[in-house]
């Protein structure tokens, strides 16, 4: 059996159940709290490094897209002078023979 004196010790050095159960109440919620603080930061900053590099890819696509357009823009504007070129020249061509043909006074088929 306890004695007064026992009683008394107990109770000066070591906590009572209720004082124990309050404690780790209130170190569970710390720990929650540190738990969710940290997600939310993980989350948060991973979040922004993921949007950051997406951006980036987005931006270095971007920039080779444009810079093949140029070089088609640059191909097309070439054929197309080309192309106009091809047919002055043929035209001046079909001149010649159609002179050439009067002056040699051979027929010409359509």
């Amino acid at each position: 059996m306890l004695t007064k004196d026992d009683k008394k010790f107990l109770v000066e050095n070591f906590a009572t159940k209720k004082e124990v159960s309050a404690i780790r109440d209130g170190l569970d919620l710390l720990r929650n709290k540190l738990a969710m603080s940290s997600l939310e930061k993980f989350d948060f900053k991973s979040e922004v490094d993921a949007m950051r590099a997406s951006d980036i890819r987005t931006e270095e696509k971007i920039d080779k897209l444009i810079t093949i357009m140029d070089g088609y823009a640059g191909k097309i504007a070439e054929l197309d002078q080309e192309n106009k070129m091809g047919a002055i020249t043929a035209r001046r061509h079909g001149i010649h023979i159609q002179e050439l043909a009067k002056a040699t006074g051979t027929t010409l088929s359509k």
